[in-house]
């Protein structure tokens, strides 16, 4: 699969351009070039890849992105377990190393109404939300959302 995008502006143009193929085994791969309004030099453009794969029951991803000043890079993983979702999420951006580990969970059928749960850690610290939402009557309902957030710092 290819794909284009072009837009002029009074400033410039800028394009897109854009291929992804499925590889044997459940593996996608895809990659793109996009040019900044106006500026015509490949090496200033940013590129992006990008690689998934089904393994061990769950979806494994990397990701770069960068252009010739600056790069990213990420790698992912997320699975279904105990009736939620778990991913675990490494990062590289500017030098800085970024880390993300969470877990999800639905809690819908199992009380009355729709409930869930999102806790995690990452590089600024410990998080969690749970949400509820539920019809009262004579349409009428009720949402309730809790976040926190601990923050860990350098000290």
């Amino acid at each position: 699969e290819l794909d284009a995008k072009v837009r002029a502006t009074n400033a410039g143009v800028t394009g897109r351009l854009g291929a992804r193929r499925e590889l044997p085994g459940g593996v996608e791969a895809s990659y793109s070039v996009e040019n900044p309004v106006g500026v015509y030099d490949l090496a200033s453009s940013t590129h992006r890849g990008r690689l998934s794969a089904d393994v061990a029951g769950g979806k494994a991803v990397l990701q770069v992105e960068g252009d010739s000043s600056s790069q990213a890079y990420e790698g992912s993983y997320a699975r279904d377990v105990q009736g939620g979702r778990v991913g675990v999420k490494l990062s590289r951006k500017d030098g800085a190393l970024g880390y993300n580990v969470s877990y999800a969970r639905d809690f819908d059928g199992v009380l009355d109404g729709d409930a869930g749960v999102h806790v995690g850690i990452d590089e600024d610290g410990v998080y969690g939300k749970v949400t509820a939402s539920r019809e009262v009557g004579q349409g009428l309902g009720a949402d309730y959302e809790a976040a926190v957030r601990f923050e860990t710092g350098e000290d």
